[in-house]
């Protein structure tokens, strides 16, 4: 948009109150659009632009390894409390607990955005053929931790909040023995959405061609053969199958399996293959 001397973008404030800061107000009872402010808001959106396209897997990869390595040191100096939503019965005795915490709120942010980053850096150059499956076992299990810290703190806050309501106290996590009315559908709306959240945080990579931050730590990627493409359902089915074949993840390396073209039984129904990247 360009600007003339004597021509001036003018905005009802009612339309845009979250942007007043950036507007000066005139003599009459409307706003004026400060041009100085235009160039500040586009100098963030061009830097973060370069941040994303500067972004790529090999520096991403480094720090997923950080934040893993820092995970994993507080969960033995610190005893986490249940982040999400839990209910169980162990010997006649009944447990419900649930609820986040703004540290748990933060690290599920930063992986959030650490993984949006990676879905959107640019392509990393791809070797031969992973011909081994351990890796691929290493990745799962990463990608697991990882998304668990993503997902958990977000779906802990809705039993807060109605654990809040109920009782009339608020408190980050709770724990309590006697069952309440709506548990078993609370429970039941946590798991449903942080499967279908899982199976999206495993899909996305498949569609974009791109690894998931576990395969970004171990070094490949998933892609599909030459002559094919990988879509959403395909995806989403692929990764379906993926934890139901994690279930005898032991045949994995003897069943179908072409370690020239890096390929196992799954990787031949729906026409993908592992590589490895630098």
């Amino acid at each position: 948009m360009r600007y003339r001397s004597r021509k001036r973008l003018t905005i009802d404030r009612e339309i845009e109150p979250g942007l007043h800061s950036a507007f000066h107000e005139t003599q009459t009872d409307r706003t004026t659009w400060n041009p100085r402010s235009m160039r500040k808001l586009r100098r963030i959106a061009m830097q973060l632009c370069i941040l994303q396209r500067d972004m790529n897997i090999q520096q991403l990869r480094w720090i997923f390894v950080a934040v893993m390595a820092t995970f994993l040191v507080l969960s033995f100096v610190y005893e986490i409390p249940t982040i999400g939503v839990s209910a169980e019965w162990t010997n006649g005795r009944y447990s419900f607990s649930g609820g986040t915490t703004p540290w748990a709120i933060a690290s599920a942010l930063l992986v959030i955005g650490l993984y949006l980053l990676l879905m959107y850096s640019s392509p990393s150059a791809t070797g031969q053929p992973l011909p081994g499956v351990f890796r691929r076992f290493v990745a799962f299990w990463l990608d697991f931790l990882l998304g668990m810290i993503a997902i958990a703190p977000v779906l802990g806050i809705l039993p807060l909040i109605r654990e809040w309501r109920q009782t009339g106290v608020f408190a980050w996590t709770f724990v309590r023995s006697t069952p309440a009315p709506g548990d078993t559908l609370q429970t039941t709306i946590g798991v449903l959405s942080c499967s279908i959240a899982l199976v999206c945080y495993f899909a996305l990579p498949l569609v974009r061609r791109k690894p998931s931050p576990g395969a970004c730590i171990v070094g490949y990627q998933v892609i599909p053969v030459e002559g094919t493409t990988v879509g959403l359902r395909t995806a989403v089915l692929r990764t379906l199958l993926g934890f139901i074949a994690l279930c005898v993840a032991y045949l994995a390396p003897f069943v179908s399996r072409d370690r020239k073209k890096g390929q196992f039984w799954l990787d031949k129904a729906f026409g993908t293959q592992a590589v490895r990247i630098s």
